[in-house]
């Protein structure tokens, strides 16, 4: 529902502004945000409960996974622009949304070579 309600109200103000490239920006926001609600909404409960992996690999970068990182970036362009932050100050901001992903990338997989290389990880102590 929160979709529509993005997507109507940057169509009314990319009609009403034709040159905010932060509304038009929002329109694909808002189309993502309701793919992201019915692809959310058609999970069913075996595929969460277990999707057939064990504990040594990578996580799967299904279609919510991409979808979210997508919302991420357009919502991060959306909220600096509609602050009135120049261009590059809202591309500094996807940027850096990108650069703390291959870093979670990054440490997950070397997290994941450790616990293969070592065997199965010591619990954490105090």
């Amino acid at each position: 529902m929160g979709g529509l309600v993005v997507a109507v109200l940057a169509v009314a103000a990319a009609v009403h502004d034709p040159t905010s490239d932060a509304a038009w920006v929002a329109i694909p926001l808002g189309v993502l945000l309701v793919v992201w609600g019915v692809a959310f909404a058609r999970m069913s409960a075996a595929e969460t409960e277990d999707d057939g992996q064990t504990d040594n690999e990578a996580p799967s970068r299904g279609p919510l996974t991409r979808l979210s990182e997508a919302i991420a970036l357009l919502g991060v362009y959306v909220v600096m622009r509609m602050l009135h932050r120049p261009l590059d100050s809202a591309l500094v901001g996807v940027g850096g949304v990108l650069a703390l992903r291959l870093v979670q990338l990054g440490i997950g997989r070397l997290v994941r070579r450790r616990e293969q290389r070592d065997g199965e990880p010591e619990p954490l102590t105090d």
